[in-house]
């Protein structure tokens, strides 16, 4: 159990590098009070959906499906960045963006965050997560899960408190959309080729 705790606290510390940069994008956008709950809820939600997945085909289905298959929710960041920028392309940037996203509801914030999260982490995520879970003790999910938990709550806590330094705000009030777009867009192009999922479909050619 103890070699199970061990390399399962390594796999998901090693996934949150990522997923921190996009929480701090995420709370740097979002930066109302009433919108930092929302943005909690869809970290927890996306995250427990993709170790839910993890688990139902790992653990129970016992199948792997191939990386490069994974790769293709890199597509979404990519997606999410380019309709985001071009749909708000003819706004002023600075106050206009800021109050823009001010106005979004809570309930999209919760989508927007759990999308983000299945897309930006996914494919690392599920690639490391399924074969560990095929393989876990399953004596030790309850500590795993609290393990994982904890480990994102200080990885939300420290995202928060770095988007909340005023140069990171200034940065976002400036260049708010323009920032959104590159980080989205070289995330989702960033999952297709560490995935395989490029490389696979030039072969195919």
């Amino acid at each position: 159990m103890t070699a199970t705790l061990i390399t399962g606290f390594f796999s998901y510390l090693g996934t949150t590098s990522d997923y921190f940069v996009i929480l701090v994008l995420l709370f740097a956008t979002f930066r109302k009070k009433s919108q930092v709950r929302p943005i909690i809820l869809g970290a927890y939600l996306g995250n427990a959906l993709l170790v839910g997945a993890a688990l139902l085909i790992g653990g129970v289905l016992k199948q792997i499906p191939a990386e490069w298959i994974l790769g293709l929710l890199g597509l979404v960041p990519v997606a999410i960045g380019v309709k985001n920028y071009f749909s708000n392309e003819e706004e002023e940037e600075g106050e206009a963006f800021i109050t823009k996203v001010q106005e979004t509801p809570n309930q999209r914030i919760v989508l927007t965050v759990i999308l983000m999260t299945i897309a930006g982490c996914g494919a690392d995520n599920l690639a490391l997560y399924i074969p560990y879970f095929s393989l876990a003790n399953w004596a030790a999910l309850p500590i795993i899960f609290l393990m994982f938990t904890a480990i994102l709550t200080i990885c939300i806590f420290s995202a928060y408190r770095l988007a909340k330094v005023q140069k990171v705000q200034d940065l976002f009030e400036r260049y708010g959309d323009l920032m959104q777009l590159l980080v989205y867009v070289a995330l989702g192009i960033y999952i297709l080729f560490d995935a395989g999922t490029v490389t696979h479909l030039l072969s195919l050619l």
